[in-house]
């Protein structure tokens, strides 16, 4: 049983690490983190959006009506972190 716990421990512990090279990534392109999510699969970190977020390859894009007005909400992946903003238009 020790073993199993061992495992678990690092795999949050590497799951931590990807998260913080990824959140000093952000902070380099003047981008602020909102909130972190899900450690111990693949991180969702949530940002406010800025010029910074042109640099971050969005892997898909949702478009949803929220209380009336146009949202999308971007995601990209960095340092194995899933990395999303919403934009109202």
């Amino acid at each position: 049983m020790s073993n199993k716990k061992d495992l678990q421990n690092q795999l949050i512990t590497e799951q931590l690490a990807k998260t913080q090279l990824a959140v000093n990534q952000l902070k380099a392109l003047n981008l602020t983190v909102v909130s972190i999510d899900k450690i111990g699969e693949r991180p969702c970190i949530r940002i406010m959006p800025g010029y910074g977020c042109q640099h971050l390859e969005s892997a898909w894009t949702r478009r949803s009506i929220v209380n009336g007005r146009r949202s999308v909400e971007k995601v990209a992946l960095l340092a194995d972190c899933q990395i999303s903003w919403e934009v109202y238009a």
